[in-house]
Formats: C-alpha cells, structure tokens, sequence
C-alpha cells in the first residue's frame, strides 16, 4: 500500500553510538556556488561537544539557508592579458544606477567575487582610479571570448542554482598604458610661471584693491 505524500519520511541519516570524547562539525557538504550558513541551532556547530549537551537533549538539530549564489570570475586586461590589480567592480540592478554591491580584483589570476540572489545585472567599473585608467571591454558571460560591451551591453544574469562565472576584459584609457591603480597619482610639479603666479598676483590683486 502505497503511503500519503503528507505522510512521507524524509531522507535521513543515522550515526549510533558515537564517542563523547571528540569534537565534532556538522556542516553542509554544497556546490561551490552556492553560500549556505546554519540558520537555527542550540549549539557551536564547530565545536560539537556530545558530552555538553542540553540534558533534554539526545542529537543536534540545526537549520541551514541558502543565503546567496555566487558570480565569480576572473578578470584580465585586454592585450597583455594580465590581471587588473586593484580595480573595484560593482553590481547595479538591471535599469538602475545604485551600485548594489562591489568588490575587488585580486592578482591571482585577477579573481573576483560577489554574492547575489538570482536576477539581472549590470557589472561596472566603480567610480575613481579604476575608472580613469580601464574601461570595460566585456563583462566575460559567454567565455573567455565573449563579445564586446558594444555588441552586448554589460548586463549578466543570474537565472539558475549554478551561480555564474565571468570573465571581463579591461582595456585601457588612452594615456594610461603605464599607470597602477593601486599607485598613489604622483603629484605635478608647479612651473616657474605658476610660482610667480601664485606668489605675486594676490599682493598685486590687494595693492588694485586698495
């Protein structure tokens, strides 16, 4: 005879008669893609201690949630196909401005990473040194061969529990072939005609004045 749905057992496993003496982990074993934290539980789920448990209590129950998807990637400058070091990337939300989001391009292989419920996507330079010295070539979703900004647009989606890998290419600003953004601008010297003028066209200025 066939049992109810309503009435269905769930999938379980059983360890008896465990040793006391360790310390034990429970953890979810999950695709890399996904970021899974314990929602509910009485206990350090790192630090498992059967001999510390509640008196009411004969196990360890926990509740873990599905917290976010990952978009990782790993990003590179067009030509020389090196990571771009330092350039902050940023997420908005498909028609909208507001950054949601940003992070870092590291230089092992240029990684990055950002963690997202599923939608659509804008991917972004964020505002300052990167911006000035790289633009966005492509956002990377279809490959390492992935069209142009152009062609494409910049926008990503994110439609499945697989998460997503990118890989952008960056070019550069014309001018900028040579700058670091993690590099401190260097200051430019004030010529000789700025010091005259900054030294002597306020007292000039005064002495009309009065």
């Amino acid at each position: 005879m066939l049992s109810s749905p309503s009435l269905e057992i769930p999938a379980e496993v059983i360890f008896e008669e465990l040793p006391t003496e360790p310390i034990y982990t429970l953890a979810m074993d999950v695709p890399s893609s996904w970021l899974v934290r314990p929602r509910e539980s009485l206990y350090d789920l790192d630090n498992i201690q059967l001999t510390h448990l509640l008196p009411e209590d004969d196990s360890v129950k926990a509740v873990f949630a599905l917290d976010a998807l990952i978009i990782a990637g790993h990003a590179r400058e067009t030509g020389t196909q090196s990571p771009p070091r330092g350039v902050q990337l940023q997420l908005v939300k498909a028609g909208q401005t507001t950054p949601i989001q940003d992070t870092l391009v590291v230089a092992n292989l240029g990684y990055f990473q950002f963690r997202v419920a599923p939608g659509v996507y804008g991917l972004e330079i964020r505002e300052g040194r990167g911006r000035q010295i790289f633009a966005m070539d492509s956002v990377g979703g279809l490959g390492w061969e992935s069209p142009s900004v152009e062609e494409a647009g910049n926008e990503i989606a994110v439609t499945s529990f697989e998460g997503l890998t990118l890989y952008p290419r960056l070019k550069r600003q014309e001018g900028m072939e040579g700058e670091d953004v993690l590099a401190e601008p260097e200051e430019k010297e004030p010529t000789v005609l700025e010091n005259l003028s900054s030294k002597y066209v306020p007292s000039l200025a005064g002495s009309i004045a009065g």
